[in-house]
């Protein structure tokens, strides 16, 4: 059996406490975000405790029972599955193209069109007069067409590529296969583990969409999530208001309650963070693997 030092016991002892510290440091406001969602007692004034005071499921009743919530939602699943469809896609075959060590000009195209790019941005307002040009503005694809291509995750799938033996692509040309069989039928298929975690990122990414929809999208049919969780939390002038209608709606008296935005904002961050808790467990078998060796090839 393989003896350790002192300075590595040393070592694992104050990781595993650093770790433990940090996972601590993550779930206490997680915590207390679904302790906040599920207490009616006095939730406007200040109480640091973990367990609910006054256990109900009423600020949940109120969004699901708020029509305004359900198009957002609705909006950011489209946004992500259709971004990311397109994101994969178009990454994906760009860095088939740059795992090409042969390819006249590669240094050019790697350099000036891809990580100088990375590094610097034309800005904010460019980008608008460029988005404007192309008629995308006050439209569903502004919020996720212009990120499609994404440098730094072509660079990682470009690499992973690289980690695949070229006799398999050659053995598939001797037999007659095309380009684009080799690629969709050897290539993807061997490339699971880095593809499924640049998905969980590019997911993550239009999931969170903000920004975008507040300088492109004038609708407010079209606004995002995190936008409808904002105007809830930063805008919410006539928030008693809001939360009288919404008892009534559910067929409840109002003066019997004497409830606050912070409960009914932390039952539509808890709504957000369920579709990526969903489908993280999924992707996680690949994603160590394949960011690993997306990361070091090359």
């Amino acid at each position: 059996m393989l003896q350790r030092s002192l300075s590595e016991k040393v070592f694992n002892v104050f990781n595993i406490l650093g770790f433990f510290l940090f996972t601590i440091m993550m779930l206490i406001p997680i915590t207390f975000v679904i302790k906040t969602s599920l207490d009616i007692s006095q939730i406007g004034e200040v109480n640091l405790n973990l367990l609910p005071v006054e256990p109900s499921l009423l600020f949940y009743r109120m969004v699901i029972n708020d029509e305004s919530v359900y198009r957002p939602f609705m909006n950011s699943i489209i946004i992500t599955v259709a971004g990311t469809t397109l994101s994969m896609l178009v990454n994906a075959l760009g860095a088939y193209t740059l795992s090409k060590r042969q390819l006249p000009g590669s240094r050019f195209f790697i350099y000036f069109l891809i990580i100088i790019p990375m590094l610097v941005g034309g800005g904010i307002v460019p980008t608008y007069l460029l988005i404007r040009a192309l008629g995308l503005i006050d439209t569903l694809p502004v919020l996720f067409v212009p990120q499609a291509a994404n440098a730094w995750r072509m660079i990682l799938i470009r690499n992973y590529y690289w980690s695949i033996p070229l006799s398999l692509s050659e053995s598939a040309r001797i037999d007659g296969a095309q380009e684009f069989t080799v690629f969709f039928k050897i290539i993807l298929p061997l490339s699971k583990p880095v593809l499924a975690a640049i998905a969980l990122f590019t997911g993550v990414a239009y999931w969170n969409t903000f920004m975008a929809a507040v300088l492109y999208i004038r609708d407010a049919k079209k606004y995002t999530f995190p936008v409808k969780l904002r105007e809830l939390i930063i805008l919410g002038g006539d928030a008693e208001k809001n939360l009288e209608e919404m008892l009534m709606q559910l067929g409840l008296d109002p003066t019997e309650y004497f409830l606050s935005i912070e409960g009914l904002s932390s039952v539509m961050m808890i709504t957000a963070m369920i579709p990526i808790v969903i489908i993280y467990p999924y992707l996680q078998k690949y994603f160590a693997k394949g960011i690993m060796v997306g990361s070091i090839k090359g």
